[in-house]
């Protein structure tokens, strides 16, 4: 018997405890998820600007739109250059780069394995054969997306399909933060399907406080402060199935074409920007706990690994990332 699970996606704000002391507050439903942001701003929360971006993010590089950008330029055959707006170049240049850093750990090519083992867009009812594993590896790899800035253009080199969905969220919660920070806010909490971005302090005067899911438990494994920049989790046990008893998780290893299987339940990497703590998160939950840390720490990156270890867990934060921890 196979059965999928989605387990729920838990909020992960500790700030949300600080509601009484935020100038401002809007909540709501976008790109197939929750959004919710604290802020404090002159003029209120621009909340019209603020639905404009999610819808603009949305229809440009959602897989689940047949008309957004990326779903058209997936159906087009190779060799055509299709011209795109700027912020799909820009996401797409986003996650090539963070491809070639990890070795295609973070693949944005990766979604016919993904539909193959039965989730996403496209999802397939029952796992895939060898033949059809091995076939779709095949059209798995970022280089075979080109793409230019001048004009804004996506080319395919070889038969491939695009899905943004592992660093749009990232992106979208980017943008949000330039629109608050073009209305003048001094301080603020983005929160997007659980990608984060902040700016200045909570109310007291601390860094805003974020809290980082306990797999398969309720409440929080670490707090981490943040008082600028990105925050993202990937994690295998919010999204997965069961297949004759074996647990499958929806994050797929492009260099292998299946399901990873580790001991790293979830990873969570603070940036500069929230797209990039989007991509980079993922990356080091498909390499595990050995490639994974060792390159976090080679590259500087602050990340939280929370290892299986038995019935529990351990949390692993690299150099970088003990700076956050609170």
């Amino acid at each position: 018997m196979e059965k999928t699970h989605r387990a729920p996606i838990l909020m992960t704000l500790l700030a949300m405890l600080l509601l009484a002391g935020c100038h401002a507050r809007v909540t709501g439903l976008s790109m197939g998820t929750t959004y919710a942001i604290e802020a404090d701003c002159p003029d209120g929360i621009p909340k019209e600007r603020v639905e404009h971006v999610l819808a603009r993010v949305n229809r440009l590089m959602s897989t689940y739109e047949p008309e957004s950008e990326i779903s058209r330029f997936n159906r087009l055959p190779v060799g055509v250059s299709f011209a795109v707006s700027p912020e799909t170049v820009d996401v797409v240049a986003a996650a090539r780069r963070v491809a070639e850093q990890t070795g295609g750990a973070f693949d944005p090519t990766v979604a016919p394995l993904v539909a193959l083992w039965g989730f996403g867009a496209d999802a397939a009812e029952r796992p895939p054969t060898e033949v059809e594993r091995r076939a779709a590896a095949e059209t798995v790899d970022f280089r075979r997306v080109e793409h230019g800035h001048a004009p804004p253009s996506l080319r395919k080199l070889a038969p491939v399909m695009l899905d943004l969905s592992a660093i749009a969220k990232g992106y979208a919660v980017d943008r949000l933060a330039k629109v608050l920070d073009e209305s003048g806010c001094v301080a603020y909490l983005v929160e997007l399907g659980g990608e984060i971005r902040a700016k200045g302090s909570a109310r007291g005067g601390g860094a805003w406080r974020i809290g980082v899911d306990a797999p398969a438990a309720r409440g929080f494994a670490s707090t981490i402060a943040l008082r600028r920049g990105g925050l993202a989790t990937s994690g295998d046990y919010r999204q997965y199935r069961e297949l004759d008893g074996e647990r499958l998780s929806h994050v797929i290893d492009p260099r292998t074409g299946r399901p990873i299987r580790h001991d790293v339940a979830s990873v969570t990497v603070v940036a500069y920007q929230a797209m990039f703590a989007d991509a980079y998160a993922t990356a080091l939950l498909v390499m595990g706990e050995d490639e994974g840390r060792r390159f976090a720490e080679d590259n500087g990156l602050a990340a939280l690994f929370i290892l299986r270890r038995g019935e529990g867990f351990e949390i692993v934060p690299s150099a970088a990332m003990r700076d956050y921890l609170r």
